[in-house]
C-alpha cells in the first residue's frame, strides 16, 4: 500500500536529530509556504516521469530554488554577492528543474506577500520571459553592488560595510575570561561535551592540512539552527580563532549533507562523487562566480559536512516586508531570474551539462514553454495546499510528536 503524504515526511525525517527536528516540524505548521520548502522529497517524486520538464538542457542546478534560497553573502574574494545560497540539493538535472521550483514558490507564497493568484501568476510570467531571455543571450554576468539595483542593491551595500566584531558582538559573550557563543533560539541550543569534543578533535585533524591550521582552533561549539528542510541533520555554529579573539575571531557553520533528494529522479547521470560533500563544494565553485568564504568539505565519524564562513540569516531578504508591492517583486524577480540563467550558462559544458549554443536553442521555447510552467506550477500548487491541509491536521492531532 502506497505511503500518503504524511507517512512519507515522516519516513524522510527518520533518524535526525529531536531537538532540531520539532523545531522544523513546528515551522512547517507555519504555513504551505515553510511546509513547501521542507518537503523537496515530494515535489520531486511528484513530477512525472514523462514531463517536459526532464527535455530542457542539462546544467549544474540548485536543485531547491524557491523566493528564500537566493541572499548577498560574502566570497572568499571578500567581495559581497548577491546569489543562491544554500545548495543541499544540488545536482546536474534539467535546468527548467530550478524554474519551475522558483515558480511553485512565488504562488505558494501568494498570500504571504499579500497578492492575488492573478498577480502572482503574473509575476511567474515576467521570470520565466527573464530567465528565457537571459539564457538565450548566452552571456554570463554577476549581480553585484556596482550593477545591483532596488532591495538588492542595499543588501549588498549593507553586506559590504559590515564589520565582522559587530556581527561576533550579537553571537558571542564573554564568560569567565573565555569567549562563548550565546545560547538559545532561534540561533542555537547547546551541545554535548562528548559531540562538542568529537567535532573538535576532527576540524582540529582536518585544519593540520592547512597553511593556517592555528585559524581553526576551535574556542566554542553549539547546534546552530537555520534554514527549514534541513533542520534535524547535524549542524553546529563554530567559534573559532581566526586572527584572534574577540575582535579577529571567525564564525563557521558546520552542516551535514545528505544525498539531494532529486538525485533517483532526474535522468542524467551524475558524477562518482568522494562524497556529497565534495558534491556541495564542487557544485557551488561551478555556479557561482565565487565561492562562500573557508568553504571546505570535512569528514566526522561516518556523516559528510560542508564547511564555510556563517553567514547572517539577514541576508536573505524577506518578501513580506514589500507588503505586495509589484514593481519591487517584479524588479526582484526579473534580477532572480538573470541569476538563474546566468548560472545555468556558468556551467555548461562541465561534466554532462549542455554547452551555451543549446541553452540559446532552447531559450527560443516561448509563450509555448511558459504555457507549461504556468500551468505545471498552479496544478501542483493545488496539491501542496492539500498535503499541506492534511500535515496540519496530522500535526495537531499529535502525529509528528517527538519524544
Amino acid at each position: 500500500m502506497q505511503k500518503d503524504s504524511n507517512e512519507k515526511i515522516k519516513a524522510f525525517n527518520e533518524g535526525r536529530y529531536p531537538e532540531t527536528l520539532k523545531i522544523k516540524f513546528k515551522a512547517m505548521r507555519v504555513d504551505s509556504f515553510r511546509f513547501m520548502r521542507a518537503t523537496t522529497h515530494l515535489f520531486y517524486e511528484d513530477i512525472p516521469k514523462g514531463s517536459f520538464l526532464y527535455n530542457s538542457p542539462y546544467a549544474w542546478i540548485c536543485g531547491d530554488m524557491h523566493l528564500e534560497n537566493l541572499g548577498s553573502y560574502k566570497a572568499d574574494n571578500r567581495v559581497a554577492y548577491f546569489n543562491v545560497n544554500d545548495f543541499d540539493e544540488c545536482l546536474l538535472a534539467p535546468c527548467l528543474l530550478d524554474t519551475y521550483r522558483l515558480i511553485v514558490s512565488v504562488l505558494v507564497s501568494s498570500s504571504n506577500l499579500d497578492l492575488s493568484m492573478n498577480d502572482a501568476r503574473m509575476l511567474c510570467s515576467i521570470y520565466i520571459d527573464a530567465y528565457l531571455k537571459t539564457l538565450g543571450e548566452g552571456y554570463v554576468r554577476t549581480l553585484e553592488k556596482q550593477t545591483a539595483r532596488g532591495v538588492i542593491k542595499r543588501f549588498l551595500k549593507k553586506i559590504s560595510e559590515r564589520k565582522r566584531k559587530d556581527f561576533l558582538k550579537t553571537r558571542v559573550i564573554s564568560k569567565n575570561g573565555k569567549y562563548k557563543l550565546i545560547i538559545g533560539e532561534p540561533h542555537t541550543l547547546s551541545i554535548p561535551n562528548s559531540k562538542k569534543e568529537e567535532v573538535t578533535e576532527q576540524l582540529n585533524k582536518w585544519a593540520k592540512q592547512k597553511h593556517d591550521s592555528a585559524f581553526y582552533n576551535v574556542r566554542d561549539i553549539a547546534f546552530r539552527i537555520a534554514g527549514t528542510s534541513s533542520l534535524g541533520l547535524e549542524r553546529y555554529a563554530i567559534l573559532v580563532e581566526g586572527r584572534g579573539t574577540p575582535n579577529g575571531a571567525f564564525l563557521l557553520d558546520l552542516k551535514e549533507t545528505a544525498p539531494s533528494c532529486a538525485a533517483k529522479y532526474v535522468p542524467a547521470k551524475q558524477p562518482e562523487w568522494k562524497d556529497e560533500g565534495a558534491r556541495l563544494v564542487e557544485v557551488q565553485k561551478r555556479i557561482l562566480a565565487a565561492p562562500p568564504a573557508l568553504l571546505a568539505d570535512i569528514h566526522i565519524g561516518k556523516k559528510d559536512f560542508v564547511l564555510k564562513e556563517l553567514q547572517p540569516s539577514a541576508d536573505r531578504i524577506d518578501y513580506t516586508l514589500f507588503n505586495g508591492n509589484l514593481k519591487k517583486l517584479k524588479n526582484m524577480l526579473e534580477d532572480m531570474a538573470s541569476i538563474s540563467a546566468w548560472d545555468h550558462l556558468r556551467t555548461s559544458g562541465r561534466e554532462g551539462s549542455a554547452i551555451a549554443d543549446d541553452f540559446i536553442y532552447f531559450a527560443k521555447g516561448g509563450e509555448e514553454l511558459k504555457k507549461n510552467l504556468l500551468d505545471a506550477a498552479s496544478g501542483y500548487t493545488k496539491t501542496i495546499d492539500l498535503y499541506y491541509q492534511s500535515y496540519c491536521k496530522a500535526y495537531d492531532k499529535g502525529f509528528f510528536k517527538i519524544g
